[in-house]
């Protein structure tokens, strides 16, 4: 690749490089690969997307807990990361997240009760969240149709709802040690293809036949694009993927000011 073109404010630029690094995330990235036709002998470029699956409880309890606007994000375990001895299974990492507004409290009950309630209640309530590793799959893809325009294809592996249901109840467990007044619990299995925790699009690997970057993040074949973003992750994790993505862009950075 020798040349980048783009548009902007409906006038194509044109740009000669050494070099070129694609960053425009697991969705854009593959988008623009496919664009440009790079997209290599593997066939896997946009596919394996991944963005986790996710086990939830949220608790009622009978004082003010700061769930809905001072204590966010701010307990959090690993003792389930890799299961338990009952359940050898990998799962993720747990935490507090946000409780919702009273808006939406009040939208998911099943009948309507008055705002002050709602409000009451927000501020009695706590909630974990649990990351489940979800696996890669060739199904799971981001395309580009024939007018451009970006789909997106995904649905859950039958071991990744089987964890997380089992997830969803040991974070009940917690809930209930806490003293927790009333609890519910639900997962993430409705595939909504959503964009947070984006990776997977472009995985690394030695193999150009079943990968589409090296391990410095380079495309297979084309030895001056680079890829650094989400899409290089060939599995999710059980964590959130930002530190991992900031850590190898650092990696293929020094590697690219020290070799390109």
């Amino acid at each position: 690749m020798v040349k980048l073109r783009w548009r902007d404010s409906g006038t194509i630029e044109r740009l000669k490089a050494k070099t070129h690094i694609i960053t425009a995330g697991a969705i854009g990235s593959p988008v623009i690969l496919i664009k440009s036709g790079l997209t290599g002998r593997s066939g896997q470029v946009g596919r394996n997307y991944m963005y986790h699956f996710g086990a939830l409880a949220a608790g009622l309890f009978s004082k003010p807990t700061g769930g809905a606007d001072t204590f966010i994000k701010q307990l959090g375990f690993t003792d389930l990361y890799f299961g338990s001895a009952d359940f050898p299974h990998k799962l993720g990492y747990s935490q507090t997240v946000p409780i919702p507004g009273h808006l939406s409290i009040q939208e998911n009950l099943p009948v309507p009760i008055p705002d002050a309630i709602a409000k009451f209640l927000l501020k009695r309530m706590l909630a974990m969240t649990g990351f489940v590793e979800d696996l890669p799959q060739p199904e799971n893809r981001v395309e580009v149709s024939n007018t451009g325009a970006i789909h997106l294809f995904h649905k859950f592996h039958p071991y990744d709802i089987y964890r997380s249901r089992y997830y969803m109840r040991q974070l009940k467990k917690v809930m209930g040690h806490a003293g927790v007044v009333f609890m519910f619990g639900a997962t993430g299995d409705k595939d909504d293809r959503q964009t947070a925790h984006q990776v997977g699009t472009t995985r690394f690997g030695s193999d150009p036949k079943t990968s589409v970057l090296d391990p410095y993040c380079r495309l297979h074949d084309h030895d001056n694009v680079f890829v650094v973003d989400g899409g290089f992750m060939p599995t999710s994790l059980g964590v959130s993927p930002a530190l991992t993505i900031v850590a190898n862009a650092l990696r293929v950075a020094d590697y690219i000011n020290e070799t390109c």
